[in-house]
Protein backbone atom coordinates (compact mmCIF):
# COMPACT_ATOMS: atom_id res chain seq x y z
CA UNK A 1 0.00 0.00 0.00
CA UNK A 2 1.37 3.41 -1.59
CA UNK A 3 0.61 6.14 0.92
CA UNK A 4 -1.23 9.04 -0.90
CA UNK A 5 -1.03 12.73 -0.37
CA UNK A 6 -3.78 14.03 1.48
CA UNK A 7 -7.11 13.84 -0.41
CA UNK A 8 -10.04 12.89 0.34
CA UNK A 9 -30.22 -8.41 28.03
CA UNK A 10 -28.43 -11.38 31.60
CA UNK A 11 -27.69 -12.59 27.59
CA UNK A 12 -25.33 -11.37 22.11
CA UNK A 13 -27.09 -11.36 19.34
CA UNK A 14 -24.00 -11.70 17.01
CA UNK A 15 -22.48 -14.62 18.90
CA UNK A 16 -21.35 -18.28 16.97
CA UNK A 17 -21.41 -19.95 19.91
CA UNK A 18 -23.75 -18.57 22.48
CA UNK A 19 -26.54 -19.80 22.80
CA UNK A 20 -28.49 -19.82 25.91
CA UNK A 21 -28.46 -21.39 29.27
CA UNK A 22 -29.77 -25.39 28.45
CA UNK A 23 -28.54 -28.18 26.40
CA UNK A 24 -29.51 -28.32 22.84
CA UNK A 25 -32.64 -29.16 21.94
CA UNK A 26 -32.93 -33.10 20.48
CA UNK A 27 -34.90 -33.82 17.35
CA UNK A 28 -37.63 -35.21 19.23
CA UNK A 29 -38.04 -31.71 21.68
CA UNK A 30 -38.43 -30.22 17.63
CA UNK A 31 -39.80 -32.31 15.17
CA UNK A 32 -39.10 -31.90 11.24
CA UNK A 33 -41.14 -33.67 9.52
CA UNK A 34 -45.10 -32.26 9.00
CA UNK A 35 -47.76 -34.96 7.53
CA UNK A 36 -50.19 -32.45 7.30
CA UNK A 37 -50.28 -29.05 5.70
CA UNK A 38 -52.72 -27.83 8.23
CA UNK A 39 -50.59 -28.72 11.76
CA UNK A 40 -47.55 -28.67 13.04
CA UNK A 41 -45.29 -31.35 13.40
CA UNK A 42 -46.15 -31.03 17.42
CA UNK A 43 -49.69 -30.86 16.53
CA UNK A 44 -49.98 -26.81 16.52
CA UNK A 45 -53.05 -25.47 13.77
CA UNK A 46 -51.41 -23.54 10.90
CA UNK A 47 -53.48 -20.31 10.84
CA UNK A 48 -52.70 -17.22 8.79
CA UNK A 49 -49.72 -15.96 6.65
CA UNK A 50 -47.01 -13.54 7.25
CA UNK A 51 -44.19 -11.86 5.26
CA UNK A 52 -40.93 -11.49 7.42
CA UNK A 53 -37.31 -9.23 6.97
CA UNK A 54 -34.19 -11.05 6.94
CA UNK A 55 -30.82 -9.74 5.75
CA UNK A 56 -28.71 -10.75 2.87
CA UNK A 57 -24.86 -10.79 3.94
CA UNK A 58 -23.57 -12.14 0.76
CA UNK A 59 -22.53 -15.94 3.35
CA UNK A 60 -24.91 -18.15 1.77
CA UNK A 61 -23.41 -20.43 -0.94
CA UNK A 62 -25.04 -21.42 -4.26
CA UNK A 63 -25.72 -25.11 -3.47
CA UNK A 64 -27.50 -24.10 -0.21
CA UNK A 65 -30.21 -21.83 -2.13
CA UNK A 66 -31.08 -18.42 -1.31
CA UNK A 67 -31.86 -16.23 2.00
CA UNK A 68 -35.82 -16.62 0.83
CA UNK A 69 -36.05 -20.55 0.52
CA UNK A 70 -32.92 -22.66 2.07
CA UNK A 71 -32.98 -25.48 4.42
CA UNK A 72 -34.10 -22.91 7.28
CA UNK A 73 -36.47 -21.42 5.86
CA UNK A 74 -37.95 -24.68 4.75
CA UNK A 75 -37.48 -25.62 8.33
CA UNK A 76 -39.33 -22.91 9.14
CA UNK A 77 -42.23 -22.99 6.80
CA UNK A 78 -42.76 -26.80 7.60
CA UNK A 79 -42.25 -26.03 12.06
CA UNK A 80 -43.98 -22.57 12.23
CA UNK A 81 -47.69 -21.86 13.71
CA UNK A 82 -48.53 -20.61 10.25
CA UNK A 83 -49.36 -21.33 6.62
CA UNK A 84 -46.98 -19.53 5.10
CA UNK A 85 -43.83 -17.86 5.89
CA UNK A 86 -42.53 -15.60 3.17
CA UNK A 87 -39.02 -13.80 3.38
CA UNK A 88 -38.49 -10.44 2.47
CA UNK A 89 -34.71 -10.26 1.58
CA UNK A 90 -32.57 -6.68 2.39
CA UNK A 91 -28.99 -6.33 1.76
CA UNK A 92 -27.15 -6.12 5.42
CA UNK A 93 -25.72 -2.74 3.72
CA UNK A 94 -27.86 -1.12 2.23
CA UNK A 95 -30.46 -2.19 5.09
CA UNK A 96 -32.25 0.94 5.72
CA UNK A 97 -32.48 2.38 2.24
CA UNK A 98 -33.77 -0.39 0.91
CA UNK A 99 -36.52 -0.50 4.16
CA UNK A 100 -37.38 2.84 3.28
CA UNK A 101 -38.12 2.30 0.06
CA UNK A 102 -39.88 -0.78 0.62
CA UNK A 103 -42.16 0.72 3.07
CA UNK A 104 -42.76 4.02 0.95
CA UNK A 105 -44.35 1.07 -1.67
CA UNK A 106 -46.28 -0.24 0.63
CA UNK A 107 -44.59 -3.54 0.82
CA UNK A 108 -42.46 -3.74 4.12
CA UNK A 109 -42.46 -6.93 5.57
CA UNK A 110 -45.14 -7.75 8.37
CA UNK A 111 -42.43 -8.56 10.87
CA UNK A 112 -39.54 -6.60 10.95
CA UNK A 113 -36.46 -8.63 12.69
CA UNK A 114 -33.37 -6.22 12.26
CA UNK A 115 -30.73 -4.78 14.49
CA UNK A 116 -31.15 -0.98 13.03
CA UNK A 117 -32.01 2.29 14.60
CA UNK A 118 -35.93 1.32 14.82
CA UNK A 119 -36.54 5.12 16.39
CA UNK A 120 -37.32 6.54 13.12
CA UNK A 121 -40.35 3.74 11.80
CA UNK A 122 -41.80 4.51 15.20
CA UNK A 123 -41.49 8.57 14.47
CA UNK A 124 -43.41 7.46 10.85
CA UNK A 125 -46.06 5.42 12.04
CA UNK A 126 -44.70 2.76 10.51
CA UNK A 127 -44.45 0.52 13.28
CA UNK A 128 -47.69 -1.39 15.19
CA UNK A 129 -48.63 -0.03 18.69
CA UNK A 130 -48.44 -4.26 20.59
CA UNK A 131 -51.14 -3.51 22.89
CA UNK A 132 -52.26 -5.54 26.52
CA UNK A 133 -54.39 -7.98 24.05
CA UNK A 134 -51.56 -8.34 21.63
CA UNK A 135 -48.90 -9.10 24.26
CA UNK A 136 -51.54 -11.74 25.87
CA UNK A 137 -50.94 -13.40 22.67
CA UNK A 138 -47.45 -13.57 22.88
CA UNK A 139 -47.30 -15.76 26.13
CA UNK A 140 -43.41 -16.87 25.29
CA UNK A 141 -42.21 -13.01 24.42
CA UNK A 142 -44.01 -12.10 27.70
CA UNK A 143 -42.66 -14.01 29.92
CA UNK A 144 -39.03 -12.75 28.96
CA UNK A 145 -40.92 -9.35 29.20
CA UNK A 146 -42.30 -9.63 32.50
CA UNK A 147 -38.59 -10.84 33.54
CA UNK A 148 -36.48 -7.64 32.57
CA UNK A 149 -37.70 -4.50 33.76
CA UNK A 150 -34.56 -2.95 31.48
CA UNK A 151 -36.42 -4.66 28.77
CA UNK A 152 -39.47 -2.67 29.73
CA UNK A 153 -38.57 0.34 29.66
CA UNK A 154 -36.71 -0.32 26.34
CA UNK A 155 -39.70 -0.91 24.84
CA UNK A 156 -42.17 1.10 25.86
CA UNK A 157 -42.32 4.83 25.05
CA UNK A 158 -44.97 7.61 26.29
CA UNK A 159 -46.57 4.58 27.76
CA UNK A 160 -46.59 2.73 24.52
CA UNK A 161 -45.15 -0.21 23.62
CA UNK A 162 -44.14 -0.40 19.99
CA UNK A 163 -40.87 -2.61 19.58
CA UNK A 164 -40.09 -6.34 20.22
CA UNK A 165 -36.73 -6.79 22.35
CA UNK A 166 -34.38 -9.23 24.10
CA UNK A 167 -31.94 -9.75 26.78
CA UNK A 168 -28.69 -11.32 25.82
CA UNK A 169 -25.01 -11.30 27.52
CA UNK A 170 -23.26 -8.13 27.30
CA UNK A 171 -20.52 -8.58 24.88
CA UNK A 172 -17.77 -6.57 22.99
CA UNK A 173 -19.04 -5.04 19.19
CA UNK A 174 -16.67 -2.30 18.06
CA UNK A 175 -13.54 -2.38 19.83
CA UNK A 176 -10.37 -1.40 19.44
CA UNK A 177 -7.44 -3.91 18.37
CA UNK A 178 -3.75 -2.79 18.12
CA UNK A 179 -0.81 -4.87 16.82
CA UNK A 180 0.78 -5.88 20.15
CA UNK A 181 3.86 -7.44 17.80
CA UNK A 182 4.35 -3.88 16.82
CA UNK A 183 4.35 -2.51 20.37
CA UNK A 184 6.88 -4.88 21.50
CA UNK A 185 9.02 -3.96 18.59
CA UNK A 186 8.95 -0.35 18.61
CA UNK A 187 9.45 -0.78 22.75
CA UNK A 188 5.66 1.58 23.43
CA UNK A 189 2.89 0.93 25.93
CA UNK A 190 -0.43 0.33 25.65
CA UNK A 191 -2.13 3.67 25.42
CA UNK A 192 -3.69 4.35 28.24
CA UNK A 193 -4.70 8.08 27.01
CA UNK A 194 -5.81 10.32 23.71
CA UNK A 195 -2.26 11.84 23.85
CA UNK A 196 -0.70 7.68 23.94
CA UNK A 197 -2.86 6.52 21.32
CA UNK A 198 -2.04 9.38 18.92
CA UNK A 199 2.22 8.59 19.78
CA UNK A 200 1.24 5.24 18.84
CA UNK A 201 -0.32 5.64 16.08
CA UNK A 202 2.44 8.10 15.08
CA UNK A 203 5.08 5.70 15.66
CA UNK A 204 3.24 3.03 13.72
CA UNK A 205 3.36 5.10 10.89
CA UNK A 206 6.56 6.42 10.74
CA UNK A 207 9.12 3.67 12.69
CA UNK A 208 8.65 0.65 9.58
CA UNK A 209 6.74 -1.77 12.53
CA UNK A 210 6.19 -4.58 9.78
CA UNK A 211 10.57 -4.10 8.60
CA UNK A 212 9.99 -4.41 5.46
CA UNK A 213 12.26 -1.25 4.62
CA UNK A 214 9.01 0.71 3.41
CA UNK A 215 6.46 3.77 4.41
CA UNK A 216 4.05 1.45 3.99
CA UNK A 217 1.75 1.65 6.81
CA UNK A 218 -0.64 3.56 8.67
CA UNK A 219 -0.96 3.77 12.74
CA UNK A 220 -4.71 4.17 12.99
CA UNK A 221 -8.40 3.69 11.12
CA UNK A 222 -10.44 6.62 10.78
CA UNK A 223 -13.53 5.34 8.69
CA UNK A 224 -17.30 6.02 10.32
CA UNK A 225 -17.06 3.25 12.54
CA UNK A 226 -13.99 3.96 13.50
CA UNK A 227 -15.24 7.98 13.92
CA UNK A 228 -17.88 6.52 16.22
CA UNK A 229 -15.97 4.56 18.66
CA UNK A 230 -13.73 7.65 19.08
CA UNK A 231 -16.79 9.82 19.94
CA UNK A 232 -17.18 7.03 22.31
CA UNK A 233 -13.84 8.59 23.60
CA UNK A 234 -15.33 12.18 24.38
CA UNK A 235 -18.23 10.58 25.52
CA UNK A 236 -21.43 10.99 23.07
CA UNK A 237 -22.69 8.59 20.67
CA UNK A 238 -23.49 8.40 16.60
CA UNK A 239 -25.04 9.67 15.31
CA UNK A 240 -27.58 11.48 18.42
CA UNK A 241 -24.99 13.34 20.01
CA UNK A 242 -26.98 13.81 23.39
CA UNK A 243 -25.92 12.99 26.26
CA UNK A 244 -27.14 13.58 30.18
CA UNK A 245 -25.07 16.42 31.72
CA UNK A 246 -26.45 18.39 35.36
CA UNK A 247 -29.72 16.36 34.82
CA UNK A 248 -30.90 17.45 31.69
CA UNK A 249 -30.69 15.57 28.34
CA UNK A 250 -27.95 17.63 26.42
CA UNK A 251 -26.90 18.00 22.78
CA UNK A 252 -23.28 18.28 23.97
CA UNK A 253 -21.17 20.50 21.59
CA UNK A 254 -17.92 20.76 23.89
CA UNK A 255 -17.95 16.69 23.64
CA UNK A 256 -18.41 16.95 19.85
CA UNK A 257 -15.56 19.68 19.82
CA UNK A 258 -13.19 18.66 21.41
CA UNK A 259 -13.69 14.90 19.30
CA UNK A 260 -13.30 16.78 16.06
CA UNK A 261 -10.49 18.49 17.48
CA UNK A 262 -8.61 15.15 18.16
CA UNK A 263 -9.78 13.47 14.96
CA UNK A 264 -8.15 16.68 12.81
CA UNK A 265 -4.95 16.26 15.31
CA UNK A 266 -4.80 12.66 13.89
CA UNK A 267 -5.42 13.78 10.23
CA UNK A 268 -3.11 16.37 10.63
CA UNK A 269 -0.11 13.76 11.89
CA UNK A 270 -0.46 11.88 8.74
CA UNK A 271 -1.14 8.18 10.68
CA UNK A 272 -4.44 7.56 8.63
CA UNK A 273 -5.01 6.64 5.23
CA UNK A 274 -6.14 10.22 3.48
CA UNK A 275 -8.91 8.38 1.64
CA UNK A 276 -10.12 7.66 4.75
CA UNK A 277 -13.54 9.55 4.10
CA UNK A 278 -14.36 7.57 1.13
CA UNK A 279 -13.71 4.32 2.97
CA UNK A 280 -17.07 2.91 3.86
CA UNK A 281 -15.02 0.14 6.15
CA UNK A 282 -14.07 -2.36 3.36
CA UNK A 283 -10.82 -0.64 2.41
CA UNK A 284 -10.02 -0.74 5.90
CA UNK A 285 -10.59 -3.85 6.19
CA UNK A 286 -8.44 -5.00 3.62
CA UNK A 287 -5.48 -2.83 4.56
CA UNK A 288 -5.91 -4.18 8.45
CA UNK A 289 -5.96 -8.02 6.78
CA UNK A 290 -2.35 -7.07 4.56
CA UNK A 291 -0.67 -5.80 7.68
CA UNK A 292 -0.47 -2.48 7.28
CA UNK A 293 -2.82 -0.96 9.84
CA UNK A 294 -1.69 -0.84 13.31
CA UNK A 295 -4.98 0.47 15.34
CA UNK A 296 -8.30 -0.72 14.23
CA UNK A 297 -11.08 0.77 15.56
CA UNK A 298 -13.75 -1.58 13.97
CA UNK A 299 -16.72 -4.61 15.03
CA UNK A 300 -15.51 -6.54 12.46
CA UNK A 301 -14.24 -9.10 15.32
CA UNK A 302 -17.65 -9.37 16.87
CA UNK A 303 -19.61 -10.00 13.68
CA UNK A 304 -21.41 -13.66 14.02
CA UNK A 305 -19.19 -16.65 12.28
CA UNK A 306 -16.52 -13.19 10.98
CA UNK A 307 -13.58 -14.63 9.19
CA UNK A 308 -11.46 -11.10 9.98
CA UNK A 309 -9.12 -12.93 12.87
CA UNK A 310 -8.52 -15.90 10.47
CA UNK A 311 -8.29 -13.78 7.50
CA UNK A 312 -5.52 -12.08 9.68
CA UNK A 313 -3.66 -14.64 10.95
CA UNK A 314 -3.30 -16.25 7.39
CA UNK A 315 -1.65 -13.56 6.05
CA UNK A 316 0.24 -12.90 9.31
CA UNK A 317 0.97 -15.75 10.72
CA UNK A 318 3.38 -14.54 13.57
CA UNK A 319 1.03 -11.28 14.18
CA UNK A 320 -0.33 -10.61 17.70
CA UNK A 321 -3.25 -8.56 18.33
CA UNK A 322 -4.24 -7.24 21.88
CA UNK A 323 -7.13 -4.99 23.15
CA UNK A 324 -7.14 -2.06 25.06
CA UNK A 325 -9.56 0.47 26.63
CA UNK A 326 -10.44 3.61 25.12
CA UNK A 327 -8.45 5.96 26.32
CA UNK A 328 -9.60 8.63 29.67
CA UNK A 329 -10.90 11.71 28.45
CA UNK A 330 -12.33 14.36 30.65
CA UNK A 331 -15.31 13.63 29.92
CA UNK A 332 -14.77 10.32 31.88
CA UNK A 333 -14.18 6.72 30.87
CA UNK A 334 -16.17 5.35 27.89
CA UNK A 335 -16.17 1.98 25.87
CA UNK A 336 -17.00 1.65 21.90
CA UNK A 337 -20.34 0.03 21.30
CA UNK A 338 -21.35 -2.75 23.07
CA UNK A 339 -24.12 -5.71 22.62
CA UNK A 340 -26.23 -7.35 24.41
CA UNK A 341 -28.09 -6.38 27.93
CA UNK A 342 -31.87 -5.08 26.56
CA UNK A 343 -31.86 -4.51 23.22
CA UNK A 344 -34.55 -3.90 20.48
CA UNK A 345 -34.62 -6.56 17.78
CA UNK A 346 -37.35 -5.52 15.50
CA UNK A 347 -41.39 -4.53 14.97
CA UNK A 348 -44.59 -5.41 13.84
CA UNK A 349 -45.68 -3.49 10.62
CA UNK A 350 -48.44 -1.08 11.27
CA UNK A 351 -50.26 -1.38 7.82
CA UNK A 352 -50.34 -5.65 8.34
CA UNK A 353 -53.11 -7.25 7.31
CA UNK A 354 -53.04 -9.76 9.75
CA UNK A 355 -51.39 -8.78 13.05
CA UNK A 356 -52.36 -12.25 15.08
CA UNK A 357 -50.37 -13.32 12.50
CA UNK A 358 -47.89 -11.89 12.99
CA UNK A 359 -47.69 -12.03 16.71
CA UNK A 360 -47.93 -15.91 16.68
CA UNK A 361 -45.03 -15.77 14.52
CA UNK A 362 -42.79 -13.93 17.13
CA UNK A 363 -44.58 -15.70 19.93
CA UNK A 364 -43.13 -19.09 18.13
CA UNK A 365 -39.73 -17.63 17.89
CA UNK A 366 -39.93 -17.12 21.15
CA UNK A 367 -40.44 -20.77 22.65
CA UNK A 368 -37.50 -22.04 23.93
CA UNK A 369 -37.26 -25.28 21.95
CA UNK A 370 -37.42 -23.15 18.83
CA UNK A 371 -34.99 -20.25 19.81
CA UNK A 372 -32.73 -22.98 20.69
CA UNK A 373 -33.10 -24.94 17.54
CA UNK A 374 -32.80 -21.95 14.96
CA UNK A 375 -29.73 -21.38 17.02
CA UNK A 376 -27.87 -24.87 17.61
CA UNK A 377 -29.51 -26.85 15.11
CA UNK A 378 -30.48 -30.22 14.93
CA UNK A 379 -28.47 -31.86 18.36
CA UNK A 380 -24.97 -32.79 17.59
CA UNK A 381 -24.94 -31.93 13.59
CA UNK A 382 -23.56 -28.39 14.14
CA UNK A 383 -23.08 -27.79 17.31
CA UNK A 384 -22.77 -30.06 20.58
CA UNK A 385 -22.45 -29.31 24.60
CA UNK A 386 -19.48 -30.57 25.97
CA UNK A 387 -19.39 -32.05 29.79
CA UNK A 388 -19.09 -28.34 30.95
CA UNK A 389 -21.82 -26.63 28.84
CA UNK A 390 -20.11 -25.17 26.19
CA UNK A 391 -21.84 -25.50 22.97
CA UNK A 392 -18.97 -26.06 20.46
CA UNK A 393 -18.71 -26.53 17.04
CA UNK A 394 -18.81 -30.21 15.17
CA UNK A 395 -17.57 -29.81 12.24
CA UNK A 396 -16.15 -25.76 10.82
CA UNK A 397 -16.58 -26.53 7.26
CA UNK A 398 -20.01 -27.77 7.08
CA UNK A 399 -21.02 -25.19 9.25
CA UNK A 400 -19.81 -22.70 6.28
CA UNK A 401 -22.00 -24.36 4.00
CA UNK A 402 -24.71 -25.48 5.92
CA UNK A 403 -25.06 -23.00 8.74
CA UNK A 404 -23.21 -19.44 9.02
CA UNK A 405 -25.49 -17.99 7.16
CA UNK A 406 -28.20 -18.65 9.02
CA UNK A 407 -28.31 -16.80 12.34
CA UNK A 408 -30.18 -13.96 11.00
CA UNK A 409 -33.47 -15.89 11.05
CA UNK A 410 -33.44 -15.98 14.93
CA UNK A 411 -32.89 -12.29 15.39
CA UNK A 412 -36.07 -13.19 17.62
CA UNK A 413 -35.31 -15.03 19.71
CA UNK A 414 -35.40 -16.24 23.79
CA UNK A 415 -32.54 -16.01 25.29
CA UNK A 416 -33.91 -17.36 28.59
CA UNK A 417 -33.88 -21.14 26.81
CA UNK A 418 -34.58 -23.06 30.99
CA UNK A 419 -36.36 -20.07 32.44
CA UNK A 420 -33.34 -18.48 34.02
CA UNK A 421 -32.73 -21.53 35.97
CA UNK A 422 -28.83 -22.72 35.04
CA UNK A 423 -26.89 -24.51 37.80
CA UNK A 424 -23.45 -22.89 35.46
CA UNK A 425 -22.28 -19.68 34.52
CA UNK A 426 -24.53 -18.23 31.10
CA UNK A 427 -21.05 -17.22 29.82
CA UNK A 428 -19.93 -20.78 29.47
CA UNK A 429 -21.28 -20.62 26.31
CA UNK A 430 -19.38 -17.43 25.00
CA UNK A 431 -17.21 -17.07 22.00
CA UNK A 432 -14.26 -17.28 23.87
CA UNK A 433 -14.85 -20.51 26.09
CA UNK A 434 -15.69 -22.40 23.08
CA UNK A 435 -13.01 -20.77 20.60
CA UNK A 436 -10.61 -21.86 23.55
CA UNK A 437 -11.45 -25.25 23.48
CA UNK A 438 -10.98 -25.56 19.95
CA UNK A 439 -8.60 -28.10 18.06
CA UNK A 440 -7.20 -24.81 15.81
CA UNK A 441 -4.07 -22.65 17.72
CA UNK A 442 -5.77 -19.65 15.82
CA UNK A 443 -8.74 -20.45 16.88
CA UNK A 444 -7.58 -20.31 20.20
CA UNK A 445 -5.51 -17.08 20.27
CA UNK A 446 -8.97 -15.74 19.11
CA UNK A 447 -10.98 -16.73 21.84
CA UNK A 448 -8.13 -15.34 24.27
CA UNK A 449 -8.42 -12.09 22.17
CA UNK A 450 -12.14 -12.32 22.56
CA UNK A 451 -12.11 -13.21 26.48
CA UNK A 452 -10.23 -9.73 26.65
CA UNK A 453 -12.78 -7.54 24.85
CA UNK A 454 -15.54 -9.33 27.11
CA UNK A 455 -13.88 -8.40 30.12
CA UNK A 456 -13.40 -4.71 29.43
CA UNK A 457 -17.15 -3.95 28.36
CA UNK A 458 -18.12 -6.25 31.41
CA UNK A 459 -16.53 -4.50 34.06
CA UNK A 460 -18.29 -1.81 36.21
CA UNK A 461 -19.03 1.59 34.68
CA UNK A 462 -17.83 0.73 31.20
CA UNK A 463 -19.97 2.61 29.70
CA UNK A 464 -21.39 2.73 25.59
CA UNK A 465 -23.01 6.30 25.65
CA UNK A 466 -24.60 5.49 22.40
CA UNK A 467 -26.76 3.11 23.47
CA UNK A 468 -27.70 3.36 27.46
CA UNK A 469 -27.54 6.74 28.67
CA UNK A 470 -30.99 7.67 27.34
CA UNK A 471 -33.92 6.23 25.57
CA UNK A 472 -34.72 8.89 23.10
CA UNK A 473 -38.72 9.23 22.21
CA UNK A 474 -39.99 8.70 18.49
CA UNK A 475 -40.92 12.25 17.24
CA UNK A 476 -43.97 13.57 15.41
CA UNK A 477 -43.05 14.55 11.50
CA UNK A 478 -42.69 17.76 11.41
CA UNK A 479 -39.92 17.68 14.01
CA UNK A 480 -38.72 14.32 13.10
CA UNK A 481 -37.88 16.27 9.96
CA UNK A 482 -36.35 18.83 11.50
CA UNK A 483 -33.67 16.42 13.09
CA UNK A 484 -32.89 14.34 10.14
CA UNK A 485 -31.83 17.79 8.42
CA UNK A 486 -30.41 19.21 11.23
CA UNK A 487 -28.13 16.26 11.59
CA UNK A 488 -27.03 16.08 8.40
CA UNK A 489 -26.36 19.30 7.88
CA UNK A 490 -23.89 19.22 11.09
CA UNK A 491 -22.60 15.91 9.90
CA UNK A 492 -21.41 17.11 6.53
CA UNK A 493 -19.78 19.89 8.17
CA UNK A 494 -18.14 18.05 10.67
CA UNK A 495 -16.41 15.48 8.05
CA UNK A 496 -15.55 18.39 5.47
CA UNK A 497 -13.85 20.12 8.72
CA UNK A 498 -11.93 16.74 8.73
CA UNK A 499 -10.58 17.26 5.16
CA UNK A 500 -9.47 21.06 5.28
CA UNK A 501 -6.81 21.99 7.76
CA UNK A 502 -7.36 25.47 7.71
CA UNK A 503 -10.96 24.70 9.11
CA UNK A 504 -10.45 24.70 12.83
CA UNK A 505 -12.41 22.77 15.41
CA UNK A 506 -14.28 26.26 16.58
CA UNK A 507 -14.88 26.87 12.94
CA UNK A 508 -16.71 23.68 12.01
CA UNK A 509 -18.88 23.75 15.50
CA UNK A 510 -19.85 27.41 15.16
CA UNK A 511 -20.96 26.95 11.78
CA UNK A 512 -22.62 23.41 12.44
CA UNK A 513 -24.29 24.78 15.44
CA UNK A 514 -25.61 27.18 13.01
CA UNK A 515 -26.67 25.18 10.85
CA UNK A 516 -28.15 22.68 13.60
CA UNK A 517 -30.64 25.84 14.58
CA UNK A 518 -31.29 27.06 11.14
CA UNK A 519 -33.00 23.81 10.22
CA UNK A 520 -34.39 23.53 13.63
CA UNK A 521 -32.68 21.95 16.07
CA UNK A 522 -33.36 23.49 18.74
CA UNK A 523 -36.58 22.64 19.16
CA UNK A 524 -35.73 18.75 18.80
CA UNK A 525 -33.48 19.52 22.10
CA UNK A 526 -35.99 21.19 23.63
CA UNK A 527 -38.45 18.45 23.15
CA UNK A 528 -35.52 15.81 24.11
CA UNK A 529 -35.30 17.15 27.43
CA UNK A 530 -38.62 17.89 28.04
CA UNK A 531 -39.31 14.22 27.81
CA UNK A 532 -36.06 13.53 29.70
CA UNK A 533 -38.14 15.74 32.59
CA UNK A 534 -41.07 13.98 32.73
CA UNK A 535 -39.92 10.46 31.94
CA UNK A 536 -36.33 9.58 33.23
CA UNK A 537 -37.54 7.20 35.79
CA UNK A 538 -39.09 5.03 32.92
CA UNK A 539 -36.42 5.71 30.88
CA UNK A 540 -33.23 3.13 30.27
CA UNK A 541 -30.34 4.15 32.32
CA UNK A 542 -26.64 3.44 32.74
CA UNK A 543 -27.35 1.38 36.28
CA UNK A 544 -29.98 -0.96 34.12
CA UNK A 545 -27.32 -1.76 32.35
CA UNK A 546 -24.83 -2.24 35.05
CA UNK A 547 -27.54 -5.22 36.59
CA UNK A 548 -26.84 -7.41 33.09
CA UNK A 549 -23.48 -7.82 33.58
CA UNK A 550 -21.63 -10.52 34.85
CA UNK A 551 -17.86 -11.16 34.90
CA UNK A 552 -17.04 -13.56 32.29
CA UNK A 553 -15.07 -16.64 32.89
CA UNK A 554 -12.43 -19.46 31.68
CA UNK A 555 -14.35 -22.78 32.13
CA UNK A 556 -11.39 -25.34 33.59
CA UNK A 557 -10.75 -26.83 29.72
CA UNK A 558 -10.39 -23.44 27.71
CA UNK A 559 -7.98 -22.48 30.81
CA UNK A 560 -5.68 -25.17 29.26
CA UNK A 561 -5.36 -23.49 25.78
CA UNK A 562 -5.58 -20.05 27.45
CA UNK A 563 -2.30 -17.91 27.02
CA UNK A 564 -3.09 -15.78 29.46
CA UNK A 565 -2.16 -15.76 33.02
Amino acid sequence: MKKKSRGLVALSLVMAVSVGLTACSSSKDVPTKNDSAKTTPDGQVKKGKVTVMVYDRGLIPASEGTYENNRWTKWIQENAPLEEVKFIVVPRTEAVQKMNMLFAAGEGPDVVANYEDLIPFISKGQALEITDDLLAKMPNYKMVLDKYPALQKLTTVNGKRYTIGTVSPVSPNHTAVIRADWLEKLNLPMPKTPEDLLAVAKAFTEKDPDGNGKNDTYGLTLNQDSQRVLSHMFGFGNPDKYAVVDGKLTYVWDRIQDWLKYSKQIVDAKVVDPDFLLDKGDKALTDFINGKIGIFLTGKFSQLNSPTFVNFKKANPTAKLDTFDLPVTKYGSFEGYVNGGPSGVGFINATTKDPDAAVRYINWLNDPKVSDYLVNGPDGVYKKRDSEGTVVVVDPEKNKIEYDYAADYSIIRNFQLDGGAATYSPLANEYYNSYLKSSDPILQEFGDLYFKMAQIVNKPNAIDPRKWQQTLPALASDTLLKKTNGTKAVDDILLKSLAQPNVTAEKAIADAKEAWKKAGGEDVDAFYNDYYQKNKAKMLSTEDFEKLKLAPELLPLAKKNSKIK
